[in-house]
């Protein structure tokens, strides 16, 4: 007996979109089990969580944000 297709279409190949991909299909299942509105409720709580991680990194290392689709340094230290 095959396997059954993965839903979200074909997996990618050449490993491109690996981990966007798996998090797309993630936030997929969120929304047809849970709705659209605890999927933005995640994804408003794992940014806050994100934003955290980028105060508390250590001294020295350099921070990076994405804003208008480019990556742009957001701590000087």
């Amino acid at each position: 007996m095959a396997p059954a297709p993965e839903q979200g279409g074909a997996p990618a190949q050449g490993g491109q979109g690996g981990p966007e991909e798996q998090i797309a299909q993630m936030a997929q299942q969120i929304i047809e089990q849970l709705g659209p509105e605890a999927a933005a409720m995640l994804a408003q709580m794992i940014m806050q969580m994100l934003q955290g991680a980028a105060q508390q990194a250590p001294q020295g290392q350099p921070v990076y944000a994405k804003r208008g689709g480019k990556l742009v340094l957001i701590n000087r230290r």
